[in-house]
């Protein structure tokens, strides 16, 4: 009875250090310090000067220094630094207990994401030729007045900006959309065109804006533009100043919105340069092989073949159109003498006017 008892207790032993075994592994490590919940500073400030004022873009980081997610009001401070352009560049920002002295021009509230702020610019700054530079940081404070540091600079350029387009008008045309605005007196180095696609809906991976670049003469022509769809365009005049090795712009403000629905009135040109020559298929039957130049209408879908043996009748030999400029006729007769037209067809089913006629005879056996 006594060897039972050292045997029980014994067993109790071992499995009370089994317990306090596991209870340890899963026992807390050491306690962590208190989040300070300083956002961290953004990594992608972007700086546009447009009109009188300076629009910053950036993206307001989700998570805090200690990877913690970013809770509570977060404010944005704008901090703005005059440079002269013999003045060397603003060195970029570091971290530091002591963060480099900020002259804050605007605060803004902002959520984890894209975010964005305009400075509006007092006259001295926007008159005149392009001088100095403007240097922008943003800094992130927490609602405790709290933050981890300033943002990487991004510049933006001083002086006066084009003249807005005005007068924009829109014509669709064959070759395309015809673009045309009123003649600046000062005309900007170049200027920017954004389309916007209002009707239909965009398709699924359809690209619904498209920017493009032109010469400021006064017109330009959108030769990707669709029939059937509906458009809006704007138009800002840029202007270009170096600063310490950059290209900085200066952009009008954005010209009056004109939308335009994209005709499809207007059929493809007459296909130029058919010929025809006697040829095999790999099974060493008789063929004849056209070509002709390719129609180089941004809308032009395919082509259209058409045969005629004789006095007979136009019989049309692609019941889908050829989206290249050749087609091997296979169907023919040894000895036969065969007549070839082509049409072009646009996106939108109108067919060109017939090209000119070839005629080939088909080789004998």
């Amino acid at each position: 009875m006594a060897e039972k008892n050292c045997v029980l207790v014994a067993g109790l032993a071992v499995l009370t250090a089994g317990i306090a075994l596991f209870t340890g592994c899963a026992s807390p490590g050491p306690p962590l310090p208190p989040s300070l919940k300083l956002p961290q500073p953004p990594s992608d400030l972007t700086a546009t000067r447009v009109g009188n004022q300076v629009v910053l873009r950036w993206t307001t980081p989700a998570r805090t220094t200690d990877r913690q997610l970013v809770t509570g009001q977060v404010t944005a401070e704008i901090c703005r630094e005059t440079v002269a352009a013999s003045a060397p560049a603003v060195a970029p920002a570091r971290r530091s207990k002591r963060p480099a002295p900020c002259n804050v021009v605007a605060r803004v509230q902002v959520s984890p994401g894209p975010s964005v702020a305009a400075d509006p610019l007092p006259t001295a700054m926007t008159t005149g030729t392009p001088g100095a530079a403007l240097a922008y940081r943003v800094q992130l404070v927490n609602a405790a007045g709290r933050m981890a540091g300033q943002s990487s600079v991004a510049y933006a350029a001083t002086g006066a900006a084009p003249e807005a387009v005005t007068g924009l008008r829109a014509t669709s045309t064959k070759p395309g959309v015809v673009l045309e605005w009123t003649h600046a007196t000062q005309p900007g180095d170049s200027v920017e065109l954004d389309r916007v696609l209002q009707s239909p809906a965009p398709k699924s991976g359809e690209q619904a804006e498209s920017r493009f670049s032109a010469r400021d003469t006064g017109g330009a022509i959108d030769r990707t533009a669709e029939a059937g769809k509906t458009y809006r365009y704007t138009v800002q005049r840029m202007r270009q100043t170096p600063f310490h090795g950059k290209t900085l712009e200066i952009r009008s403000e954005p010209s009056a919105p004109v939308d335009l629905a994209v005709l499809s009135v207007f059929p493809p040109e007459v296909p130029a340069g058919l010929i025809a020559a006697p040829a095999y298929t790999e099974l060493g039957k008789p063929a004849v092989d056209l070509s002709w130049e390719p129609n180089v209408e941004t809308r032009v879908a395919g082509y259209k073949v058409y045969r005629r043996a004789a006095d007979e009748p136009w019989r049309l030999l692609t019941q889908s159109p050829v989206a290249v400029a050749a087609y091997r006729d296979a169907d023919v007769t040894a000895g036969g003498r065969y007549t070839y037209r082509v049409r072009a067809i646009n996106d939108s089913g109108m067919e060109s006017p017939p090209s000119a006629e070839i005629t080939q005879l088909v080789p004998a056996r």
